[in-house]
């Protein structure tokens, strides 16, 4: 489970990490002062908890404007904020905040929070974790279950469609078009051979009057991508940066 932390007061956010660690299990937990770092962690982690402070001192935005942003980013993300002010609890309604801390934080509330949240996500996690979040695709005689969550792209190779993970190729017998429609939202046909897992793009480089590289997190593996999916992708990007 990954949780972000955005609070400007440094003894808050050592307070708040420290709650969280002492009454979640095992959790990742990535913590800022800054509203630029934080959408940034949260575009490359996709954290299933944000806890924000909504004042941020010294910031271009504040709290609900980040936490906008991080929704359109990581639509699955739970927003909890924390402020010592109640006024921004009516315009903090148009992103489905879980819960709203008032300062001076409670520690029961707090604790109360973090425990009941952390336990509806794995519970929910779990589920996805039993199928829901995996696809079936059939090569030469065996049938494979991949995991969509593992996937950075696929790719048409003359008659086969490959499908490429962190660690393994698959040759499959679905076309783009099918395996496009299993995949979901998260993946964009950005080529006229290519589809690419969003969440999963480190960096894009123009390498041709035409045409884009793609590569990914934590891989070597390199994609192309069209001038018409570059356009296709910049504009869907555009409201989600700073």
């Amino acid at each position: 489970m990954k949780i972000l932390i955005l609070e400007d007061e440094d003894y808050t956010r050592r307070f708040i990490k420290k709650i969280v660690l002492e009454n979640s299990s095992s959790p990742e937990v990535f913590d800022t002062s800054s509203g630029k770092e934080a959408i940034s962690l949260a575009r490359e982690y996709m954290p299933e908890i944000a806890m924000l402070d909504v004042e941020l001192e010294g910031e271009d935005f504040n709290g609900l404007e980040i936490a906008r942003i991080i929704h359109k980013i990581s639509p699955e993300t739970k927003i909890v904020f924390i402020t010592g002010h109640s006024k921004y609890a009516v315009s903090a309604f148009d992103v489905h905040p879980y819960d709203y801390i008032l300062k001076p934080i409670n520690v029961k509330r707090l604790i109360e929070t973090i425990v009941t949240l952390t336990n509806y996500v794995s519970k929910n996690s779990s589920n996805e974790n039993r199928g829901i979040n995996r696809i079936v695709v059939k090569s030469g005689g065996e049938m494979f279950f991949i995991s969509v969550n593992d996937i950075l792209y696929a790719e048409r190779l003359d008659r086969d469609t490959v499908i490429h993970d962190g660690k393994n190729t698959y040759s499959v017998q679905d076309s783009l078009q099918e395996l496009e429609k299993k995949l979901g939202n998260k993946f964009l046909r950005v080529h006229k051979s290519y589809i690419v897992n969003e969440e999963k793009i480190k960096k894009i480089t123009e390498i041709g009057e035409r045409v884009y590289q793609i590569e990914f997190l934590n891989s070597d593996k390199v994609a192309l991508m069209s001038r018409s999916g570059f356009k296709e992708f910049r504009e869907k990007i555009e409201n989600l940066t700073l």
